[in-house]
Protein backbone atom coordinates (compact mmCIF):
# COMPACT_ATOMS: atom_id res chain seq x y z
CA UNK A 1 0.00 0.00 0.00
CA UNK A 2 3.04 2.26 -0.41
CA UNK A 3 2.31 5.59 -2.06
CA UNK A 4 4.12 6.86 -5.13
CA UNK A 5 5.31 9.76 -3.00
CA UNK A 6 4.94 10.77 0.62
CA UNK A 7 3.57 14.29 0.61
CA UNK A 8 4.26 15.72 4.07
CA UNK A 9 3.10 19.19 3.03
CA UNK A 10 -0.26 17.84 1.90
CA UNK A 11 -0.68 15.90 5.12
CA UNK A 12 0.17 18.89 7.28
CA UNK A 13 -2.10 21.26 5.36
CA UNK A 14 -5.08 18.90 5.49
CA UNK A 15 -4.92 17.62 9.04
CA UNK A 16 -3.89 14.11 8.07
CA UNK A 17 -3.31 11.96 11.16
CA UNK A 18 -0.48 9.42 10.97
CA UNK A 19 -2.43 6.53 12.48
CA UNK A 20 -4.91 3.81 11.73
CA UNK A 21 -8.61 4.59 12.16
CA UNK A 22 -9.41 4.73 15.90
CA UNK A 23 -12.02 2.25 17.20
CA UNK A 24 -15.67 3.28 16.92
CA UNK A 25 -15.11 6.20 14.57
CA UNK A 26 -15.98 6.71 10.90
CA UNK A 27 -13.46 5.39 8.42
CA UNK A 28 -11.96 8.40 6.64
CA UNK A 29 -8.97 9.29 4.48
CA UNK A 30 -7.72 11.67 7.17
CA UNK A 31 -6.10 8.60 8.80
CA UNK A 32 -2.90 8.01 6.89
CA UNK A 33 -2.56 4.30 7.67
CA UNK A 34 -6.06 3.54 6.40
CA UNK A 35 -7.13 2.09 3.08
CA UNK A 36 -9.30 5.18 2.65
CA UNK A 37 -6.18 7.39 2.52
CA UNK A 38 -4.59 5.11 -0.08
CA UNK A 39 -7.86 5.13 -2.03
CA UNK A 40 -7.93 8.91 -2.39
CA UNK A 41 -4.20 9.37 -2.88
CA UNK A 42 -3.72 6.53 -5.40
CA UNK A 43 -6.65 4.32 -6.44
CA UNK A 44 -9.29 6.88 -7.42
CA UNK A 45 -6.85 9.28 -9.13
CA UNK A 46 -5.68 6.29 -11.18
CA UNK A 47 -9.25 5.39 -12.13
CA UNK A 48 -10.00 8.95 -13.24
CA UNK A 49 -6.78 9.19 -15.28
CA UNK A 50 -7.75 5.97 -17.08
CA UNK A 51 -11.18 7.38 -17.97
CA UNK A 52 -9.73 10.66 -19.22
CA UNK A 53 -7.18 8.80 -21.33
CA UNK A 54 -9.86 6.53 -22.79
CA UNK A 55 -11.72 9.58 -24.12
CA UNK A 56 -8.72 10.42 -26.29
CA UNK A 57 -9.83 7.60 -28.61
CA UNK A 58 -12.70 9.55 -30.18
CA UNK A 59 -13.18 7.04 -33.02
CA UNK A 60 -15.25 4.84 -30.72
CA UNK A 61 -17.52 7.70 -29.62
CA UNK A 62 -18.03 9.86 -32.72
CA UNK A 63 -20.18 7.31 -34.63
CA UNK A 64 -22.65 7.42 -31.73
CA UNK A 65 -22.46 11.06 -30.68
CA UNK A 66 -21.65 12.73 -34.00
CA UNK A 67 -18.52 14.31 -35.43
CA UNK A 68 -19.39 17.66 -33.88
CA UNK A 69 -19.09 16.07 -30.41
CA UNK A 70 -15.27 16.08 -30.61
CA UNK A 71 -14.79 19.30 -28.66
CA UNK A 72 -17.34 18.15 -26.08
CA UNK A 73 -15.36 14.95 -25.59
CA UNK A 74 -12.23 17.00 -24.97
CA UNK A 75 -14.06 19.18 -22.44
CA UNK A 76 -15.40 16.09 -20.67
CA UNK A 77 -11.90 14.61 -20.43
CA UNK A 78 -10.63 17.91 -19.00
CA UNK A 79 -13.44 17.93 -16.43
CA UNK A 80 -12.55 14.38 -15.37
CA UNK A 81 -8.93 15.45 -14.87
CA UNK A 82 -10.13 18.48 -12.90
CA UNK A 83 -12.08 16.10 -10.63
CA UNK A 84 -8.88 14.10 -10.19
CA UNK A 85 -6.99 17.28 -9.28
CA UNK A 86 -9.69 18.28 -6.78
CA UNK A 87 -9.38 14.94 -5.02
CA UNK A 88 -5.60 15.23 -4.81
CA UNK A 89 -6.02 18.75 -3.35
CA UNK A 90 -8.65 17.56 -0.85
CA UNK A 91 -11.27 19.73 -2.49
CA UNK A 92 -14.83 20.26 -1.21
CA UNK A 93 -17.83 18.02 -1.80
CA UNK A 94 -19.93 20.60 -3.62
CA UNK A 95 -23.65 20.38 -4.49
CA UNK A 96 -24.67 18.89 -7.82
CA UNK A 97 -26.09 21.07 -10.58
CA UNK A 98 -27.23 18.46 -13.10
CA UNK A 99 -30.82 17.40 -13.75
CA UNK A 100 -30.59 13.73 -12.74
CA UNK A 101 -33.42 12.23 -10.68
CA UNK A 102 -31.38 11.93 -7.49
CA UNK A 103 -29.98 15.48 -7.34
CA UNK A 104 -32.28 16.65 -4.54
CA UNK A 105 -31.46 13.59 -2.43
CA UNK A 106 -27.73 14.05 -2.85
CA UNK A 107 -27.77 17.81 -2.22
CA UNK A 108 -29.91 17.41 0.90
CA UNK A 109 -27.43 14.82 2.16
CA UNK A 110 -24.45 17.08 1.50
CA UNK A 111 -26.15 20.01 3.21
CA UNK A 112 -26.55 17.98 6.40
CA UNK A 113 -22.88 16.97 6.59
CA UNK A 114 -20.88 18.74 9.27
CA UNK A 115 -19.09 21.68 7.67
CA UNK A 116 -15.70 20.30 8.71
CA UNK A 117 -16.55 16.95 7.05
CA UNK A 118 -17.18 18.13 3.50
CA UNK A 119 -13.90 17.35 1.75
CA UNK A 120 -12.60 14.12 0.26
CA UNK A 121 -10.18 13.40 3.09
CA UNK A 122 -12.28 14.68 6.02
CA UNK A 123 -15.62 13.08 5.09
CA UNK A 124 -16.55 9.52 5.95
CA UNK A 125 -14.84 7.33 3.32
CA UNK A 126 -18.15 5.82 2.15
CA UNK A 127 -19.69 9.25 1.54
CA UNK A 128 -16.67 10.68 -0.24
CA UNK A 129 -16.09 7.67 -2.50
CA UNK A 130 -19.77 7.45 -3.49
CA UNK A 131 -19.69 11.21 -4.10
CA UNK A 132 -16.78 10.83 -6.51
CA UNK A 133 -18.58 8.23 -8.64
CA UNK A 134 -21.75 10.34 -8.63
CA UNK A 135 -19.69 13.45 -9.57
CA UNK A 136 -18.20 11.52 -12.47
CA UNK A 137 -21.69 10.71 -13.74
CA UNK A 138 -22.64 14.38 -13.37
CA UNK A 139 -19.73 15.41 -15.60
CA UNK A 140 -20.96 13.13 -18.38
CA UNK A 141 -24.65 13.93 -17.88
CA UNK A 142 -23.93 17.63 -18.45
CA UNK A 143 -22.17 16.89 -21.74
CA UNK A 144 -23.20 15.45 -25.10
CA UNK A 145 -22.03 12.10 -23.75
CA UNK A 146 -24.98 11.91 -21.36
CA UNK A 147 -25.91 8.28 -20.76
CA UNK A 148 -22.52 6.90 -21.83
CA UNK A 149 -21.26 4.09 -19.60
CA UNK A 150 -17.53 4.79 -19.43
CA UNK A 151 -16.98 1.43 -17.69
CA UNK A 152 -18.94 -0.71 -20.16
CA UNK A 153 -15.96 -1.85 -22.23
CA UNK A 154 -14.05 -2.98 -19.13
CA UNK A 155 -17.05 -4.91 -17.84
CA UNK A 156 -17.62 -6.66 -21.14
CA UNK A 157 -13.93 -7.48 -21.50
CA UNK A 158 -14.02 -9.02 -18.02
CA UNK A 159 -16.82 -11.34 -19.13
CA UNK A 160 -15.01 -12.30 -22.32
CA UNK A 161 -11.86 -13.17 -20.37
CA UNK A 162 -13.94 -15.49 -18.18
CA UNK A 163 -15.34 -17.72 -20.92
CA UNK A 164 -13.28 -20.80 -20.06
CA UNK A 165 -14.28 -20.56 -16.41
CA UNK A 166 -17.93 -20.03 -17.40
CA UNK A 167 -17.95 -23.16 -19.55
CA UNK A 168 -16.39 -25.24 -16.75
CA UNK A 169 -18.93 -23.98 -14.18
CA UNK A 170 -21.85 -24.59 -16.54
CA UNK A 171 -20.71 -28.14 -17.26
CA UNK A 172 -20.34 -28.84 -13.54
CA UNK A 173 -23.78 -27.54 -12.61
CA UNK A 174 -26.12 -29.01 -15.22
CA UNK A 175 -27.04 -31.95 -12.98
CA UNK A 176 -27.35 -31.05 -9.34
CA UNK A 177 -29.37 -32.15 -6.33
CA UNK A 178 -31.48 -30.09 -3.95
CA UNK A 179 -29.41 -30.46 -0.79
CA UNK A 180 -27.33 -28.44 1.63
CA UNK A 181 -23.98 -29.57 0.22
CA UNK A 182 -24.73 -28.46 -3.35
CA UNK A 183 -26.24 -25.18 -2.19
CA UNK A 184 -23.17 -24.45 -0.07
CA UNK A 185 -20.89 -25.06 -3.04
CA UNK A 186 -22.84 -22.64 -5.23
CA UNK A 187 -22.98 -19.93 -2.56
CA UNK A 188 -19.24 -20.24 -2.03
CA UNK A 189 -18.64 -20.19 -5.79
CA UNK A 190 -20.63 -16.95 -5.84
CA UNK A 191 -18.63 -15.55 -2.93
CA UNK A 192 -15.22 -16.18 -4.48
CA UNK A 193 -16.42 -14.80 -7.82
CA UNK A 194 -16.30 -11.47 -5.97
CA UNK A 195 -12.51 -11.49 -6.16
CA UNK A 196 -12.71 -10.31 -9.80
CA UNK A 197 -13.38 -6.70 -8.78
CA UNK A 198 -12.17 -3.99 -11.17
CA UNK A 199 -12.64 -1.19 -8.64
CA UNK A 200 -9.97 -2.72 -6.40
CA UNK A 201 -7.51 -3.05 -9.30
CA UNK A 202 -8.42 0.41 -10.71
CA UNK A 203 -9.72 -1.31 -13.83
CA UNK A 204 -6.93 -3.85 -14.42
CA UNK A 205 -8.45 -7.13 -15.55
CA UNK A 206 -8.47 -10.24 -13.36
CA UNK A 207 -8.95 -13.50 -15.26
CA UNK A 208 -10.42 -16.44 -13.31
CA UNK A 209 -8.32 -19.55 -13.88
CA UNK A 210 -8.35 -23.17 -12.77
CA UNK A 211 -11.26 -25.35 -11.67
CA UNK A 212 -13.70 -23.12 -9.80
CA UNK A 213 -15.01 -25.85 -7.50
CA UNK A 214 -11.50 -27.07 -6.67
CA UNK A 215 -10.76 -23.48 -5.68
CA UNK A 216 -13.89 -23.35 -3.51
CA UNK A 217 -12.55 -26.34 -1.59
CA UNK A 218 -9.03 -24.91 -1.39
CA UNK A 219 -10.32 -21.55 -0.13
CA UNK A 220 -12.50 -23.03 2.60
CA UNK A 221 -9.84 -22.25 5.21
CA UNK A 222 -9.98 -18.60 4.08
CA UNK A 223 -13.72 -18.42 4.76
CA UNK A 224 -13.70 -16.75 8.16
CA UNK A 225 -17.45 -16.92 8.77
CA UNK A 226 -19.66 -19.50 7.06
CA UNK A 227 -23.38 -18.88 7.42
CA UNK A 228 -24.40 -21.07 4.48
CA UNK A 229 -26.27 -23.59 6.64
CA UNK A 230 -28.50 -20.87 8.13
CA UNK A 231 -29.09 -19.40 4.66
CA UNK A 232 -30.09 -22.85 3.37
CA UNK A 233 -32.44 -23.36 6.29
CA UNK A 234 -34.16 -20.00 5.61
CA UNK A 235 -35.01 -21.21 2.10
CA UNK A 236 -35.42 -24.97 2.54
CA UNK A 237 -37.89 -24.57 5.41
CA UNK A 238 -40.14 -22.18 3.45
CA UNK A 239 -42.92 -23.10 1.02
CA UNK A 240 -40.95 -22.18 -2.10
CA UNK A 241 -43.42 -19.48 -3.12
CA UNK A 242 -41.29 -16.57 -1.95
CA UNK A 243 -38.91 -14.14 -3.62
CA UNK A 244 -35.14 -13.95 -3.23
CA UNK A 245 -33.71 -10.47 -3.74
CA UNK A 246 -30.10 -10.27 -4.96
CA UNK A 247 -28.39 -6.89 -4.65
CA UNK A 248 -25.74 -7.03 -7.36
CA UNK A 249 -22.08 -6.17 -7.07
CA UNK A 250 -19.75 -6.80 -10.03
CA UNK A 251 -20.45 -7.55 -13.67
CA UNK A 252 -18.46 -10.15 -15.61
CA UNK A 253 -17.67 -13.47 -13.95
CA UNK A 254 -19.25 -12.54 -10.62
CA UNK A 255 -22.54 -11.68 -12.32
CA UNK A 256 -22.36 -15.05 -14.06
CA UNK A 257 -22.04 -16.83 -10.70
CA UNK A 258 -24.99 -14.77 -9.43
CA UNK A 259 -27.03 -16.19 -12.29
CA UNK A 260 -25.83 -19.75 -11.61
CA UNK A 261 -26.93 -19.47 -7.97
CA UNK A 262 -30.24 -17.89 -8.99
CA UNK A 263 -30.84 -20.67 -11.55
CA UNK A 264 -30.40 -23.26 -8.79
CA UNK A 265 -32.80 -21.42 -6.47
CA UNK A 266 -35.50 -21.49 -9.16
CA UNK A 267 -34.79 -25.00 -10.48
CA UNK A 268 -34.89 -26.58 -7.02
CA UNK A 269 -38.05 -24.78 -5.94
CA UNK A 270 -36.37 -22.76 -3.18
CA UNK A 271 -38.18 -19.64 -4.38
CA UNK A 272 -40.71 -18.72 -7.04
CA UNK A 273 -38.82 -15.62 -8.18
CA UNK A 274 -35.35 -14.12 -8.00
CA UNK A 275 -35.34 -10.33 -8.29
CA UNK A 276 -32.08 -8.62 -9.20
CA UNK A 277 -31.18 -5.12 -8.00
CA UNK A 278 -28.81 -3.25 -10.32
CA UNK A 279 -27.16 0.15 -10.11
CA UNK A 280 -28.76 3.18 -11.75
CA UNK A 281 -25.48 4.69 -12.98
CA UNK A 282 -21.91 3.49 -13.72
CA UNK A 283 -20.63 2.69 -10.26
CA UNK A 284 -17.32 1.57 -8.72
CA UNK A 285 -16.11 0.56 -12.20
CA UNK A 286 -17.54 -2.95 -12.44
CA UNK A 287 -20.94 -2.78 -10.70
CA UNK A 288 -23.88 -4.25 -12.60
CA UNK A 289 -26.36 -1.98 -14.36
CA UNK A 290 -29.54 -3.13 -16.11
CA UNK A 291 -27.71 -2.96 -19.43
CA UNK A 292 -25.02 -5.33 -18.13
CA UNK A 293 -27.67 -7.84 -16.99
CA UNK A 294 -29.32 -7.91 -20.42
CA UNK A 295 -25.94 -7.93 -22.16
CA UNK A 296 -24.67 -11.05 -20.37
CA UNK A 297 -27.84 -13.01 -21.20
CA UNK A 298 -27.34 -12.12 -24.86
CA UNK A 299 -23.60 -12.82 -24.58
CA UNK A 300 -24.20 -16.31 -23.17
CA UNK A 301 -26.93 -17.10 -25.71
CA UNK A 302 -24.61 -16.19 -28.58
CA UNK A 303 -21.68 -18.38 -27.57
CA UNK A 304 -20.43 -21.22 -29.78
CA UNK A 305 -20.24 -23.42 -26.67
CA UNK A 306 -23.53 -25.36 -26.59
CA UNK A 307 -23.65 -25.46 -22.80
CA UNK A 308 -23.31 -21.67 -22.50
CA UNK A 309 -25.70 -20.98 -25.37
CA UNK A 310 -28.38 -23.22 -23.87
CA UNK A 311 -27.84 -21.68 -20.46
CA UNK A 312 -28.23 -18.17 -21.86
CA UNK A 313 -31.47 -19.12 -23.62
CA UNK A 314 -32.79 -20.79 -20.45
CA UNK A 315 -32.06 -17.71 -18.35
CA UNK A 316 -33.79 -15.52 -20.95
CA UNK A 317 -36.84 -17.79 -20.63
CA UNK A 318 -36.72 -17.28 -16.87
CA UNK A 319 -36.95 -13.54 -17.51
CA UNK A 320 -39.85 -14.00 -19.94
CA UNK A 321 -41.66 -16.26 -17.46
CA UNK A 322 -41.17 -13.87 -14.53
CA UNK A 323 -38.93 -16.27 -12.60
CA UNK A 324 -36.10 -13.79 -13.00
CA UNK A 325 -36.96 -10.13 -12.64
CA UNK A 326 -34.89 -6.99 -12.86
CA UNK A 327 -36.04 -4.60 -10.14
CA UNK A 328 -37.16 -1.11 -11.18
CA UNK A 329 -34.42 1.52 -11.39
CA UNK A 330 -33.54 2.49 -7.83
CA UNK A 331 -31.23 5.40 -6.98
CA UNK A 332 -30.90 4.40 -3.33
CA UNK A 333 -28.19 1.88 -4.28
CA UNK A 334 -26.07 4.74 -5.69
CA UNK A 335 -26.81 7.15 -2.87
CA UNK A 336 -24.38 7.82 0.00
CA UNK A 337 -26.76 6.35 2.57
CA UNK A 338 -26.02 3.34 4.76
CA UNK A 339 -28.70 0.66 4.67
CA UNK A 340 -29.89 1.25 8.24
CA UNK A 341 -31.26 4.58 6.95
CA UNK A 342 -33.25 2.95 4.14
CA UNK A 343 -36.58 2.84 6.02
CA UNK A 344 -36.38 6.60 6.53
CA UNK A 345 -34.87 7.65 3.20
CA UNK A 346 -36.54 5.18 0.81
CA UNK A 347 -39.43 3.49 2.66
CA UNK A 348 -40.91 1.94 -0.50
CA UNK A 349 -37.69 -0.01 -1.15
CA UNK A 350 -37.53 -1.10 2.49
CA UNK A 351 -41.14 -2.30 2.27
CA UNK A 352 -40.41 -4.30 -0.89
CA UNK A 353 -37.38 -5.98 0.65
CA UNK A 354 -39.39 -6.82 3.77
CA UNK A 355 -41.55 -9.12 1.64
CA UNK A 356 -38.59 -11.21 0.47
CA UNK A 357 -37.85 -14.69 1.77
CA UNK A 358 -34.14 -13.81 1.62
CA UNK A 359 -32.02 -10.82 0.59
CA UNK A 360 -28.50 -11.53 -0.67
CA UNK A 361 -26.12 -8.58 -0.54
CA UNK A 362 -23.10 -9.07 -2.77
CA UNK A 363 -19.61 -7.71 -2.38
CA UNK A 364 -17.51 -5.26 -0.45
CA UNK A 365 -19.39 -1.99 -1.02
CA UNK A 366 -22.73 -3.53 -0.01
CA UNK A 367 -20.96 -4.82 3.10
CA UNK A 368 -19.67 -1.33 3.84
CA UNK A 369 -23.19 0.03 3.48
CA UNK A 370 -24.60 -2.69 5.72
CA UNK A 371 -22.14 -1.82 8.49
CA UNK A 372 -21.55 1.83 7.65
CA UNK A 373 -17.92 2.84 7.11
CA UNK A 374 -17.27 2.57 10.83
CA UNK A 375 -14.41 1.11 12.79
CA UNK A 376 -16.28 -1.72 14.52
CA UNK A 377 -14.36 -4.17 16.64
CA UNK A 378 -13.84 -7.29 14.56
CA UNK A 379 -15.69 -9.51 17.06
CA UNK A 380 -18.83 -7.36 17.37
CA UNK A 381 -21.85 -9.27 16.14
CA UNK A 382 -23.16 -8.85 12.61
CA UNK A 383 -26.64 -8.09 13.96
CA UNK A 384 -25.30 -5.31 16.22
CA UNK A 385 -23.43 -3.73 13.31
CA UNK A 386 -26.54 -3.76 11.10
CA UNK A 387 -27.93 -1.07 13.44
CA UNK A 388 -31.50 -2.29 13.17
CA UNK A 389 -31.51 -2.97 9.42
CA UNK A 390 -33.28 -6.31 9.11
CA UNK A 391 -36.22 -6.01 6.70
CA UNK A 392 -36.13 -9.78 6.21
CA UNK A 393 -33.71 -12.69 6.35
CA UNK A 394 -30.51 -11.34 4.88
CA UNK A 395 -27.01 -12.47 4.13
CA UNK A 396 -23.85 -10.94 2.80
CA UNK A 397 -21.30 -12.62 0.53
CA UNK A 398 -18.11 -10.61 0.70
CA UNK A 399 -14.43 -11.07 0.01
CA UNK A 400 -12.63 -8.68 2.34
CA UNK A 401 -11.14 -5.71 0.47
CA UNK A 402 -11.49 -2.89 3.00
CA UNK A 403 -10.33 -2.40 6.56
CA UNK A 404 -13.61 -3.06 8.33
CA UNK A 405 -15.11 -6.33 9.47
CA UNK A 406 -17.34 -7.73 12.19
CA UNK A 407 -18.54 -11.04 13.56
CA UNK A 408 -15.16 -12.78 13.59
CA UNK A 409 -14.35 -15.44 16.20
CA UNK A 410 -12.05 -14.12 18.92
CA UNK A 411 -8.36 -14.17 18.04
CA UNK A 412 -8.77 -14.69 14.28
CA UNK A 413 -7.86 -11.15 13.20
CA UNK A 414 -4.80 -11.13 15.49
CA UNK A 415 -3.56 -14.33 13.84
CA UNK A 416 -4.10 -12.89 10.36
CA UNK A 417 -2.42 -9.58 11.20
CA UNK A 418 0.59 -11.52 12.45
CA UNK A 419 0.84 -13.18 9.01
CA UNK A 420 0.11 -10.11 6.88
CA UNK A 421 -0.60 -6.59 8.10
CA UNK A 422 -2.68 -5.94 4.96
CA UNK A 423 -4.78 -9.13 4.99
CA UNK A 424 -8.02 -7.09 4.99
CA UNK A 425 -7.22 -5.51 1.61
CA UNK A 426 -6.30 -8.51 -0.52
CA UNK A 427 -9.62 -10.24 -1.23
CA UNK A 428 -8.05 -13.53 -0.12
CA UNK A 429 -10.42 -13.94 2.81
CA UNK A 430 -14.18 -14.16 2.73
CA UNK A 431 -17.32 -13.88 4.85
CA UNK A 432 -20.78 -15.36 4.47
CA UNK A 433 -22.85 -13.79 7.24
CA UNK A 434 -26.55 -14.27 7.93
CA UNK A 435 -29.14 -12.46 10.04
CA UNK A 436 -32.69 -13.76 10.44
CA UNK A 437 -35.64 -11.38 10.44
Amino acid sequence: MALVEDNADFDAANGIIDSETPPHTDLAAQYKRSFAYYTFRVRLPSTLATIANSLANKDELLPTYGVDAASDIDQTAAAVLELRSNILKNGPLEPFNDTEADVATWNAFLEKLDKDKRTYFSACWLYAECYMYRKLWSIFSLSRLAGFDYFRKQKQTAAQLSLDAMVAVANATRRSERNLSTFQQLVKLNLWGNRCDLSITSGKQVKPTGDAFDQVAELDSNLLVDGTQAIWQSLDSADGNGTVEIVFDNAGYELYTDLILAEYIIDKGLAQKVRFNAKAIPWFISDVRAEDFHWILQFLSGQASPVLSELGKKLKRFVDEGKFELAPLEHFWTSPYEFYRMAEVQPALHERLSKAQLIIFKGDLNYRKLLGDYSWHDTESFVTCLRGFKPSNLCTLRTIKADLVCGLPAGISEQLFAKNKEWMLTGEYGLIQFASK
